[in-house]
């Protein structure tokens, strides 16, 4: 009796001037106990030598080098070409790289993506760490009118998700995707610089007539920072206009304008609210968050630059510049 070959699955893990987290990520894929995995780390123009360093670390890894910072999607997308070069490639893993998976983590995963052809994306359950049980991801949908995630963030897991599911948006930091969904949907959207790329993504993956899946058992701890947005105006301008861009690709035609109106008003007020709920929760002061004028430049920036096909890094450059001259703190 021949023994089973397992699907060849390429995990693409993007680096960028992060060695710490990284090599603690590498480091648990060397334990991840699948026997047909290929790993290969893109280095998104790091300038503090971590990707060279990594590199001489982890010889058996496959590695890319970009020369600048392209942003989370285009990143991935060097790394997920390269793994198409591979013609025994079935499914490639985009994995955060401050993410430590598990052993035995991609078993379930490729055992429930090889249940259909339909089946296009799996996620996994996503915690913050073993010790809180904080959940980060555990299945989830996309809440279009309010333009928001839906992941049970923060809930604690006590089991309440350990069901295999359909789902209406898989994470991109722990996302499993079918060889053949890159080939007939295509890679990840480049118009988003960091960020919505995933549920853009996701979209478009059911609009072709795929499946999402979420499996419990493709457990990773992902530390993450889900209120850093509020410490610095880039990621405050960047995810203003990501959902202004998704926003307008995915709602019903003619509804984007009424929405666009209604985010504008509503966003200053939610954003403000958020600052405030912050400071307060943390003891901070203000002059470590976000200013309101600095919240308001964002928030008008984004209008403005919500149509750009790519947001670069010179144009998160030019955004610091502008900010610097308008702002007060």
């Amino acid at each position: 009796m021949e023994a089973r070959t397992e699907p060849r699955v390429s995990v693409i893990v993007l680096n960028w001037n992060n060695y710490d987290e990284t090599r603690k990520c590498l480091e648990s894929l060397q334990q991840a106990g699948y026997p047909s995995l290929k790993v290969i780390v893109v280095d998104n123009g790091s300038a503090d030598g971590s990707g060279k360093r990594l590199e001489s670390e982890f010889p058996g890894f496959k590695f890319v080098f970009n020369t600048k910072n392209l942003g989370f999607a285009r990143g991935c997308n060097t790394g997920i070409r390269e793994a198409l070069r591979d013609e025994e490639c079935k499914y490639v893993l985009l994995l955060n790289n401050d993410a430590v998976v598990t052993p035995n983590f991609l078993d379930k995963a490729v055992e429930t993506a090889e249940m259909g052809r339909s089946i296009g994306l799996v996620g996994g359950k996503i915690l913050q760490s073993p010790k809180s049980r904080k959940i980060w991801y555990a299945g989830g949908y996309i809440d279009r009118w309010r333009g928001q995630a839906k992941t049970r963030w923060g809930e604690t897991d006590h089991g309440q998700y350990d069901k295999t599911e359909e789902v209406g948006f898989v994470t991109g930091c722990l996302m499993l995707i079918k060889r053949e969904v890159l080939e007939n949907v295509g890679l990840l959207p480049e118009e988003y610089f960091f960020g919505v790329e995933e549920w853009d993504y996701s979209l478009t993956v059911r609009r072709a007539g795929y499946r999402l899946y979420y499996v419990p058992e493709f457990l990773v701890y992902h530390k993450g920072d889900g209120s850093h947005w509020n410490y610095d105006p880039k990621f405050v301008y960047n995810s203003y206009r990501n959902k202004l861009i998704f926003q307008e690709k995915f709602l019903p035609k003619g509804l984007f304008p009424i929405w666009r109106i209604s985010f504008v008003i509503y966003g200053k007020y939610v954003a403000r609210r958020a600052r405030e709920r912050l400071i307060k929760k943390h003891n901070f002061g203000k002059d470590k968050i976000v200013s309101l004028k600095d919240l308001d430049f964002a928030l008008i920036k984004a209008v403005e630059d919500h149509g750009k096909n790519v947001l670069s890094e010179e144009t998160i450059a030019s955004f610091d510049e502008a900010l610097g001259k308008e702002s007060v703190t």
